[in-house]
């Protein structure tokens, strides 16, 4: 899991500048549903979970002596835990013998449960100094390769690219009825930040 960061303008006139120090990876469990199209083509629906993945995003001040962020609270860590509904469409080659490559792409909306629980602080586990939006909807595309083996059972192993569309920085709350901000003191994390946008690589494997 990784962001693409576009910093602020803020950020750009400050000497802020962001990026993603780390990348934790997670794992994911699907279960999987497949609608033969055509001779090639399949469906797929495979609604899931994954869990354990952790972004650390990186503010670096230009003058060192600047107050504006606090040594102490980076890296900002960013957890997500996702459902996943991800509807795609594969395209299969011929297959020859035991083996049968094929490409995969569609889309995937992706609920993210760790952000609905979280509001601003320093508090790590319920709180945190950026948060993002629990929906967001990403277009994937993959390969993989087929393996068909005795008993009727088909294992594949599945590269999948998927890129988020829409800016999930989170820069207000609505709370009953109130609108929610972050503080004053912490607002420069979200600031600094103009977009934010999801990225993942992942590796599946496929047992039919």
């Amino acid at each position: 899991m990784d962001f693409n960061i576009k910093s602020s303008q803020m950020a750009v006139d400050s000497g802020i500048y962001t990026e993603v120090s780390q990348l934790r990876p997670g794992f994911h469990v699907h279960a999987l549903s497949n609608l033969r199209l055509a001779k090639n083509f399949d469906l797929r629906f495979t609604p899931g979970i994954a869990f354990g993945g952790i972004r650390e995003i990186n503010y670096v001040l230009s003058d060192p002596q600047s107050l504006m962020i606090d040594p102490n609270d980076i890296p900002v860590k960013v957890e997500s835990n996702f459902l996943e509904f991800p509807l795609l469409v594969k395209y299969k080659s011929k297959r020859l013998n035991n083996f049968r490559p094929y490409l995969i792409s569609g889309a995937n909306l992706r609920i993210d449960l760790a952000a609905t629980k979280k509001t601003w602080g320093r508090s790590r586990k319920e709180n945190n100094l950026v948060l993002v939006k629990p929906f967001d909807l990403y277009y994937e595309i993959g390969t993989g390769f087929d393996f068909y083996l005795d008993f009727k059972l088909k294992v594949a192993i599945e590269f999948k690219y998927s890129v988020g569309v829409t800016n999930v920085l989170r820069t207000s709350i609505n709370k009953n009825g109130q609108t929610i901000v972050p503080d004053p003191h912490d607002a420069v994390y979200t600031d600094a930040i103009d977009r934010l946008l999801s990225r993942m690589f992942m590796v599946t494997i496929h047992f039919e």
